[in-house]
């Protein structure tokens, strides 16, 4: 059986040296104690979403401040190349799977896009909460995956006002536009391998709209098929992480 795993806060990161002794948050110290049900002597294995992997003993099993003995550490280099999942929002709760998927798979950030064809619409105040709720799918799917790093979550963006501020490509990045396109290549003809940066753009329910892919195609987005069926949106981006850390490595 696996080690569990906990949340270690940047705070208590710059104490966690072999021999220390720390003090788990008391939310983190629930989780361990009375979620994952952690007794005294267990081992855990530390993360803080900056590549450290730090191997501890449960010293006191309390549900309010559980102590951890660092036993040994090491740091994970960032992963290569670098996948970001540019997401047109699926409505409901579907957006917060999503995050949580590809991040167990490996992504290295999401971008929230509203689209011309999202049923989810963000104010001010509900975009603010719903980044609060993603960047805690994030932690938890570093917890559950051991993912050592922590996928960055940007704000909720216009489509337009994104793609119309992206950078020229640069040299090593990869633009590419899950796409239902009759012209669409195979997943099968990109060279992954060669990339440090992949951006997928992914459409909502109902897809971008034809202007959109426009405009994708234009800012040097290649459209590709991820298969002879039409996935679900949540689906199609855990597709993509997948596929690439399958064919870059």
């Amino acid at each position: 059986m696996s080690p569990q795993r906990a949340w270690l806060e940047s705070d208590q990161t710059k104490h966690c040296n072999t021999g220390a002794q720390l003090k788990l948050s008391p939310e983190e110290s629930a989780h361990v104690v009375r979620s994952l049900r952690a007794r005294r002597g267990d081992t855990l294995i530390l993360i803080n979403g900056e590549g450290l992997l730090a191997e501890g003993k449960l010293l006191s099993a309390d549900g309010d401040g559980a102590v951890v003995e660092v036993m040994r550490m090491r740091t994970s280099p960032r992963p290569t190349p670098e996948i970001y999942v540019a997401q047109g929002m699926p409505k409901g709760g579907t957006m917060d799977d999503l995050v949580r998927n590809v991040c167990e798979a490996g992504a290295t950030g999401v971008i929230p896009l509203e689209t011309a064809r999202c049923e989810l619409k963000l104010d001010e105040d509900r975009a603010r909460t719903k980044l609060v709720r993603w960047h805690q799918q994030a932690v938890e799917a570093c917890k559950q995956s051991g993912n050592p790093w922590l996928g960055i979550i940007t704000p909720p963006k216009h489509f337009s006002v994104w793609i119309e501020n992206l950078p020229p490509r640069a040299a090593g990045e990869l633009r590419l536009l899950g796409s239902l396109d009759l012209d669409a290549c195979s997943v099968r003809d990109i060279d992954f391998k060669s990339a440090q940066k992949i951006i997928w753009l992914i459409g909502p329910e109902g897809d971008l709209s034809p202007a959109e892919h426009e405009a994708a195609r234009i800012a040097g987005f290649i459209p590709v098929s991820l298969g002879p069926t039409v996935l679900r949106a949540e689906n199609a981006a855990l597709a993509c992480v997948a596929i690439t850390n399958a064919l870059a490595r």
